[in-house]
């Protein structure tokens, strides 16, 4: 979503973000929304979040600076651009900590059942360790997108058929799939998401293509290993990308043994999560992308705090959306009204004052329930005319 990191004071400009989601499908499509965006480049500084990495990368001026992995854009023209080397995936909450003590699962997997997160493989990796005699206990969250004939071919819609069809009864007191079509993305609070991550020996995750993946991310920021193709490491530098922490696969067929091999050696006490969790979690990486942004808004005293940021939660508010789809990873009002609400910055220096923890939430409910002043009611007509998308 435009995720507002800071708002604009008299000594620097405000910086707002948009995903590549919202560029695609809105931005680039609305030429009066382009104007609009120019326009407030006089008192806002605009980035865009990549929500997936591009090979084939053009750079526009509209966007001042990107947020992505240092790996992850290819200008295919050879421009040069701003990036800051840091993306949703830097921003795990604090709470996402090792824990000492006995786990009750040995194998976690958290993905929606959409193609490139490769389900069917998952399952058959598992059907191989039980026919090995590995009784693992496996636990996998499973969060089911609402049904859309468009999707079929790419959403796995029947996942509990297609795990009834492969283990047994007996098998099924071990292997735990949850599968939840609520509050989807994110069915549960991020607490209870970091108890069963804390609660689970090993992480894996069997896509051969996403890169910077948050919910492996979780896993590192947890003190667990995580088993996977190479694409899944690209979060960490590369000093980082062995053993403990993570266990290479090149090829399905590996992946039965690296499990055994990785839930053997997370039994060892000496393991030291620490210097990976510097990349990752949030009482690190925050203090490291408040420098960041300094340097892009020209700020040299090194005594200056970013006056009116709001840099809590990023790890959910970098990849929000405004308008494009519903759930929890939705805000309203849709993307052309609220670049309209960022035109009277002081109104969201204000906002961000009172509220820096989420001022987009902050925003929407002010927009739907204050009756002044008469600029917010303006705009809110006019969202209520359009059905509020």
């Amino acid at each position: 979503m435009a995720c507002i990191l800071k708002a604009p004071t008299p000594d620097a400009k405000g910086i707002i973000m948009f995903t590549t989601a919202e560029r695609d499908q809105v931005i680039l499509k609305d030429r009066k929304l382009q104007r609009n965006l120019w326009d407030l480049k006089s008192n806002w500084m605009i980035g865009l979040h990549h929500n997936w990495h591009d090979f084939n990368f053009v750079y526009n001026p509209l966007f001042d600076f990107s947020m992505a992995g240092e790996e992850d854009l290819r200008e295919v023209n050879r421009k040069p651009f701003s990036v800051v080397p840091m993306d949703a995936c830097n921003f795990v909450p604090e709470f996402f900590e090792p824990q000492d003590g006995s786990k009750f699962w040995d194998i976690l997997y958290v993905a929606r059942p959409v193609g490139f997160k490769r389900i069917p493989e998952f399952f058959q990796c598992i059907r191989s360790l039980y026919d090995q005699g590995h009784n693992y206990r496996v636990l996998y969250i499973c969060s089911i997108p609402p049904y859309n004939r468009r999707d079929r071919n790419t959403v796995l819609y029947d996942v509990r058929g297609l795990y009834d069809s492969i283990f047994s009864e007996e098998e099924k007191d071990r292997f735990t799939l949850l599968s939840l079509s609520h509050r989807y993305p994110f069915p549960f609070d991020l607490e209870t998401l970091a108890f069963l991550y804390k609660s689970s020996r090993i992480f894996v995750h069997f896509s051969d293509e996403e890169r910077r993946c948050r919910a492996a991310a979780y896993a590192w920021a947890t003190g667990i290993p995580v088993v996977g193709m190479a694409s899944v490491a690209s979060l960490l530098p590369g000093t980082y990308r062995i053993k403990p922490y993570y266990y290479e696969i090149s090829d399905y067929a590996e992946f039965p043994s690296k499990i055994v091999q990785a839930i053997e050696e997370s039994q060892n006490d000496q393991y030291n999560f620490q210097k990976v969790r510097e990349h990752i979690s949030t009482s690190y990486t925050t203090p490291v992308l408040r420098e960041r942004l300094k340097a892009l808004l020209g700020i040299s005293d090194p005594t200056n705090e970013l006056t009116g940021s709001s840099l809590a939660h990023l790890d959910i508010r970098l990849g929000r959306h405004h308008g494009l789809g519903d759930g929890p990873n939705n805000v309203w009002p849709n993307l052309a009204y609220f670049v309209e609400l960022l035109s009277d910055h002081k109104q969201i220096s204000q906002i961000i004052l009172e509220d820096h923890i989420d001022p987009e939430r902050q925003l929407e409910k002010l927009f739907s329930t204050s009756p002044n002043p008469s600029f917010w009611s303006r705009l809110a007509g006019k969202v209520i005319g359009h059905n509020r998308i």
